[in-house]
């Protein structure tokens, strides 16, 4: 190597450290911020990346004699495998979160180790240790690519899957241009001078892929937590417009499904329990509770499921028609004001004052909300 192409080695491992040394800040400050596992794994490879890196330049810029040498081949190797195996596990987590990892962290640093110190001790030659690393690292990052590639989780994962393919092609070719230096052929072609330089920019393509994977994951996390949300306020919102004993809708739900009324047209029921204290006082609130939810069953079964059924509050019902008229309603109201005098198993006999109104379309519903209340007080002073 001329001190042209050794200097250029030297300068592209210095850069590739400098660039994965910013990767590794920038992802350890997103670990703060994301609490994603993938984002814990790409820390973690960047930081084994940078480790291999640093003994990398710490031997070129100033050498050293056979066992610092072996050593920092040692700490490549573990590096580099650490690196590629954490980046698939976390894009492994992206697309499967959640997932249990195939190999737990005491077997994989275990198996890591043996793989570095067994190419350490059996390579004679520094191309040996590339030719087998770069195997390694080139199938890893192929699986990686597989798993993102067969069940990606968006579009964007797609370009996750994408990187570790380009990565995994990259170092497949070292490979193959080292493996003739393996039978003592002339390499196929020169690479060590510019290696780190195309490592960097692979190394900058799979950082943007994985932040544009994080980015992804955050936004399904943050529409997940959205729905949550609004589902939770629609279960409040109903709780709120729902009268817990009969279950029928209360009085807050009452404007919206008025005002559909008055754009369509609607009759209007208003009932109300006669002397409904007396039943309290003389049976016990327990009975007066359940002629409060027959008296509620047997409206939601005389009308139609299109028809609003409310307590409008105490012992007051509403009903709104839409669409429908007075004598329409009539033979339905009849037959509840027959089947509440006749008493059952749990409650008494009870008589009702009702009355009936039309609201038109267009309609004030304000004004038939008085007129009705003014018949339904019409008819109980009429039957005392």
């Amino acid at each position: 190597m001329t001190p042209e192409t050794a200097l250029a080695a030297k300068l592209s491992i210095a850069v590739q450290f400098t660039v994965v040394t910013t990767l590794l800040v920038y992802f350890l400050l997103l670990r703060n911020t994301v609490r994603l596992e993938e984002v814990r794994l790409w820390s973690a490879a960047w930081f084994a990346d940078a480790v291999a890196l640093a003994a990398v330049l710490h031997s070129s810029l100033w050498g050293g004699g056979e066992m610092p040498l072996r050593l920092t081949l040692l700490l490549y190797l573990a590096g580099k495998t650490a690196f590629a195996v954490l980046m698939v596990s976390g894009a492994r987590n992206h697309v499967r979160p959640g997932a249990e990892p195939r190999i737990r962290p005491l077997p994989l640093t275990f198996l890591i180790a043996v793989w570095s110190l067994s190419i350490g001790a059996i390579a004679d030659r520094l191309v040996v240790a590339q030719f087998a690393q770069s195997v390694m690292v080139g199938v890893v990052f192929a699986a990686g690519g597989w798993i993102v590639l067969r069940r990606p989780r968006s579009q964007v994962s797609r370009w996750l899957g994408w990187a570790f393919v380009l990565q995994s092609c990259v170092f497949l070719a070292f490979a193959v241009a080292a493996w003739p230096t393996l039978l003592n052929h002339p390499i196929l072609f020169p690479y060590m001078h510019v290696s780190s330089f195309l490592n960097a920019w692979l190394e900058l393509i799979l950082a943007l892929s994985c932040l544009a994977a994080v980015a992804d994951r955050s936004e399904d996390q943050l529409r997940y937590a959205n729905r949550e949300l609004l589902d939770s306020q629609d279960r409040l919102s109903q709780m709120v417009d729902t009268d817990p004993l009969t279950g029928l809708a209360n009085r807050r739900a009452m404007r919206p499904i008025m005002d559909r009324a008055a754009s369509t047209g609607s009759v209007l029921i208003f009932l109300d329990i006669n002397d409904f204290k007396a039943i309290n006082d003389r049976h016990g609130h327990p009975v007066g509770d359940a002629v409060l939810q027959r008296l509620a069953r047997l409206l939601v079964e005389a009308f139609r499921p299109q028809d609003a059924v409310m307590r409008y509050g105490g012992d007051e019902f509403l009903v709104i028609a839409p669409e429908m008229d007075q004598p329409s309603v009539t033979p339905r109201i009849e037959r509840i004001r027959a089947l509440m005098g006749a008493p059952d198993s749990t409650t008494p006999s009870v008589s009702l004052a009702i009355g009936v109104t039309e609201l038109q379309p267009g309609g004030d519903p304000g004004a038939a909300m008085v007129r009705v209340d003014h018949l339904m007080y019409h008819d109980k002073n009429r039957r005392r």
